[in-house]
């Protein structure tokens, strides 16, 4: 197994930390440990408070709307209730949920349960409302998807994986949550890979070259068999049989079998030798780690689920994990994390898992 470069946490791994925290420190049972430690966190790097404001910022612009449509529901659940039994004035008691600017004055107080919810006062107006601010966030990161979707002529969603023949006797495999559009020529073969991660079999064809686009780097091969990860503006090539060239910012390299490449913003790093059976673990439905900390684990195994696993504890975050996960089965992802480092899970909607 080659050595892997240490690596900061990804921009995708802090702004689930954040968004994980805010959703947290919500809850009625938030414990002073756990507001010192989301202070802790927020204070660790200057990229925390950085996405913990813009997701202060976006669920106050998404306010609004969840508070109109949980205020619609509360409105049926009264006038039915009122209709049933006249008795029933203490449903139409229930605390009004500010929307004031006083909620988000202080980037680190965040709007606790205690203040939107007084003490012997019903919580269900204001869960209702974190629910569907919740589902709200997911809906939206999950328009640019919808988007690659209908730009792409193959894609797959979570969890699923996809193989199939092109007409010049190429053969692709997309892995999962994966977007291609194909351009053929009489010229060259070119792959439009909008996101996602696919294995190419080419079929030789020394006068159409077949190319791989990534957006910010390509990858050019005539006969031979590789992969290409995109993830934001970094992309992955590793080549498991033949030669493939890289081309980044008109700088080029060449990878060979057992060999793998990042581009890591427009630019080439240094080709490493890799083990292929831990770079196309994926085909066989597994993923293997290696002395990676937590927050990388989650990055990948939140690629195969419909929803998200955010370690909301930094310690536990930064923890180290070996191993094969089959992700086939994303809740014994979960239950084996759990167990493995002897977490706490919080379940919340839209798939949302919160580890600590």
């Amino acid at each position: 197994m080659s050595q892997k470069p240490q690596t900061l946490p990804s921009p995708a791994s802090i702004s689930d930390q954040a968004s994980a925290w805010f959703a947290r420190l919500q809850a009625d049972d938030v414990s002073s440990e756990e507001r010192s430690r989301f202070q802790e966190w927020y204070r660790a790097q200057p990229q925390h408070a950085e996405a913990y404001d813009k997701t202060r910022k976006l669920w106050s612009l998404l306010q609004m709307p969840a508070e109109q449509v949980n205020g619609r529901i509360r409105g049926e659940r009264l006038n039915a209730t009122q209709t049933q039994n006249s008795a029933t004035a203490d449903y139409a008691a229930e605390p009004a949920i500010s929307s004031g600017p006083e909620q988000f004055d202080n980037p680190t107080r965040p709007l606790s349960g205690a203040e939107a919810n007084p003490p012997g006062k019903p919580s269900r107006g204001i869960s209702t409302f974190v629910y569907l601010s919740l589902l709200l966030l997911l809906a939206g990161w999950q328009c640019p998807r919808q988007l690659q979707n209908w730009q792409s002529d193959y894609h797959t969603a979570a969890g699923q994986q996809l193989s199939l023949d092109l007409e010049d006797g190429s053969r692709l495999t997309l892995n999962t949550d994966t977007a291609l559009a194909v351009h053929f020529s009489t010229q060259q073969r070119r792959l439009e890979l909008l996101r996602g991660e696919a294995y190419f079999e080419v079929a030789p064809n020394k006068h159409r070259p077949f190319i791989v686009d990534g957006g910010d780097a390509e990858a050019r091969a005539v006969g031979t068999a590789f992969s290409v990860r995109k993830q934001s503006r970094n992309l992955r090539v590793a080549v498991s049989e033949g030669t493939v060239e890289v081309s980044a910012d008109s700088a080029s390299t060449l990878v060979r079998a057992e060999q793998q490449v990042d581009v890591v913003l427009h630019r080439l790093q240094p080709v490493l030798n890799t083990a292929n059976d831990d770079a196309f673990a994926w085909q066989r439905r597994q993923v293997v780690f290696n002395r990676q900390p937590l927050a990388e684990v989650l990055d990948e195994v939140n690629r195969y689920r419909a929803g998200r696993i955010v370690a909301v504890n930094p310690a536990l975050a930064e923890r180290m994990l070996s191993g094969v996960f089959n992700i086939a089965d994303a809740g014994a992802v979960t239950e084996a994390l759990q167990a493995t480092l002897h977490a706490q899970a919080v379940k919340l909607p839209g798939g949302l898992v919160l580890l600590y």
